[in-house]
């Protein structure tokens, strides 16, 4: 099965992000567009797991946040990888206390390879994926588009917890599972 490690955000900012998402389709983005209900801030990507690991990614899991403390978060931002030349994925960004996010997230990267799985090699950028960009028909109705949002700020939100997810990929796109729920202290 495929894993990975998220957090979750409510659903009343995952409204405000479908919105978003509106508003960018009709902008002139041909995308493979992330449904609203699948938005998570992934953490940590595990990949295809055999069922017998799973009990060991949920014990170090519950070790590593039994005494870490919840934070605020919020949806700031927006953009496009790797840039707005060559845009392939839009975003929309993270901010609030991003350095226990990054502590987090850092946490869970090391707790995981202890337990075999590789570490990333990219830096943790923080940050919601809207779509993944097939065609841009104007590059000036985005780049308008993303000058109207890049500032924008969405209300903030309390990290209670975090999830080990199951993404099931069908034609229709991923079905995200939670296996578990580790609730910060």
């Amino acid at each position: 099965m495929r894993l990975f490690i998220a957090i979750e955000i409510p659903e009343e900012i995952k409204k405000d992000i479908a919105e978003i998402q509106s508003n960018l389709k009709y902008s002139g983005v041909e995308a493979g567009w992330t449904r609203p209900e699948g938005i998570h801030l992934t953490l940590k990507f595990l990949g295809e797991v055999a069922q017998p690991k799973v009990p060991e990614i949920m014990t170090a899991l519950a070790s590593l946040i039994k005494n870490m403390p919840a934070f605020r978060l919020s949806v700031a931002g927006a953009g496009v990888f790797p840039n707005l030349k060559n845009a392939r994925v839009a975003w929309i960004g993270i901010s609030g206390e991003t350095e226990r996010l990054l502590k987090l997230q850092s946490s869970i990267e090391s707790a995981m390879e202890e337990v075999g799985f590789k570490r990333e090699n990219r830096p943790f950028i923080p940050h919601l994926t809207l779509g993944r960009i097939k065609n841009v028909r104007s590059r000036d109705e985005l780049l308008s588009e993303f000058n109207r949002i890049k500032d924008i700020k969405l209300p903030d939100f309390s990290v209670q917890a975090v999830s080990l997810m199951k993404s099931d990929l069908r034609p229709s796109g991923a079905v995200y599972t939670e296996i578990v729920n580790v609730a910060l202290t």
